[in-house]
């Protein structure tokens, strides 16, 4: 028996998929010295715990971004869910979707 998920899950499930294979970017610009900052919208309390850029490490911030913790956060679902989600691949449907609308 499949579990339903809820919708906003499964966009945050197909978009961390997105993400990890770099299809989707998180939102954010790069700085003159190369350093990437997650822009007003995409930055999450989550964010605050993470090591700020520098010229030796640039993309913390992009690979947090990048995260299944961050990702249920700009969903605001839980990332036990979004992880189940990815798992039993229930964003496929979506993906589908997507496909077939172009």
């Amino acid at each position: 028996m499949k579990k339903e998920y809820p919708e906003t899950v499964l966009r945050a499930a197909y978009e961390y998929v997105r993400r990890q294979g770099r299809s989707a970017h998180p939102d954010g610009q790069f700085d003159s010295g190369g350093r990437w900052y997650p822009s007003e919208c995409e930055e999450r309390p989550c964010c605050s715990g993470i090591r700020r850029p520098s010229r030796a490490w640039p993309y913390t911030l992009m690979s947090h971004c990048r995260s299944m913790a961050h990702v249920a956060a700009l969903y605001d679902v839980d990332a036990r869910d979004v992880h189940r989600a990815v798992r039993a691949e229930a964003w496929r449907v979506l993906q589908a979707q997507e496909v077939l609308g172009k």
